[in-house]
């Protein structure tokens, strides 16, 4: 779907970065701060051109892609989505469809009313969005996104959604939600690359990881082989374990030496 070879970029210093993302899975980027994990996500949007290696996506080179083109083909949630206006659900998710512009709209009202349904919010469809709660805000923000790359049925090319963060900022019980989310997106044939901060999360959802420290890959590879106590103790220098709860794993972390 999306493939990296070689990236290297000035700012944030990356170097030597590869990666594979593919159709119907979640690659976790992950790290500490300063690591380069956004840096990555927007060499990947094609909004950051690497000094060095080529991004190539459904096997064309990303600097190959028109702008419109590369629109329908991938969207980005960014860290924070501000929305200074009020504005109806269904109206904000409509902006996702900007680039089909003078296409049918029989196609951007089934785009929009469909990505909504895909997040679990079709009954909020014409409710105001700045009476929403976080997570809710958070979920339709995710479905302008998803709205954006949508085509009929009958276009069954992969699409890519490349996610900063889409936790951050939101309770516990919101977090599982989104992140719910986002594994069902993937199981529907999306190919998913997200920044995420909580290792709990990014073990639990992600299917592969890549993690990252001082703008090198420090590991890759399935989730459950880059989330080691040795490797987070590598990345994050602190004391790691992985622990089960609810036939769930989570990562539990200490200072080391404490």
């Amino acid at each position: 779907m999306i493939s990296a070879a070689g990236i290297a970029t000035t700012r944030g210093n990356l170097r030597n970065i590869s990666l594979l993302a593919e159709p119907g899975k979640v690659l976790a980027l992950m790290g500490p701060n300063g690591s380069g994990k956004s840096t990555l996500l927007h060499v990947l949007a094609g909004d950051l051109a690497p000094i060095a290696g080529e991004v190539q996506l459904l096997s064309r080179p990303l600097s190959a892609w028109n702008r419109t083109a590369l629109a329908m083909q991938r969207a980005v949630l960014p860290q924070a989505s501000q929305v200074a206006f009020p504005v109806r659900v269904c109206d904000l998710v409509g902006i996702g469809r900007l680039p089909y512009r003078g296409r049918a709209r029989g196609a951007d009202r089934r785009a929009v009313a469909e990505s909504l349904a895909a997040v679990g919010l079709a009954p909020l469809a014409d409710a105001l969005y700045h009476r929403l709660s976080g997570g809710e805000k958070q979920r339709v923000q995710l479905a302008r996104v998803l709205a954006q790359i949508w085509q009929p049925q009958e276009d069954t090319a992969p699409r890519l959604l490349l996610l900063d963060e889409p936790t951050n900022n939101l309770d516990p019980a919101q977090r599982l939600a989104v992140m719910e989310c986002v594994q069902s997106l993937a199981r529907r044939g999306l190919a998913i690359v997200a920044v995420l901060h909580d290792l709990s999360e990014a073990l639990r959802f992600a299917d592969d990881g890549l993690m990252l420290r001082d703008g090198r890959v420090l590991a890759q590879g399935p989730i459950h082989d880059v989330l080691t106590p040795d490797l987070i103790a590598a990345a994050f220098d602190v004391t790691a374990a992985i622990v089960v709860g609810n036939g769930h794993p989570a990562v539990v972390t200490m200072i080391s030496g404490q």
